[in-house]
């Protein structure tokens, strides 16, 4: 009887110990590698203020969107030439 306790307990133990190793091979492995999704993000270049798509993607992705003005400056002059649009996929 006392054996099998024993033996019970060491079971038990191993269990455990197994399943924290593997947690924490897990936690420390790159995002590609946890099959996790790494960020998407695409500039568009535009002559005038554009809006991009915002919402659910396929994939599961969540996209949305910046505009970027592109100015250019003369002095304390400064004027608005193109825009760029920042798509981003997480």
């Amino acid at each position: 009887m006392f054996t099998a306790i024993n033996t019970k307990f060491a079971q038990t133990t191993l269990a455990i110990a197994a399943t924290v190793v593997v947690g924490i091979a897990i936690a420390s492995a790159p995002a590609s590698a946890k099959g996790g999704r790494q960020v998407q993000t695409q500039d568009y270049k535009f002559k005038k203020a554009m809006h991009g798509y915002e919402g659910h993607a396929s994939g599961g992705y969540y996209c949305s969107y910046i505009r970027i003005p592109k100015r250019v400056c003369r002095g304390s002059y400064c004027k608005v030439r193109g825009w760029t649009l920042r798509q981003e996929c997480r």
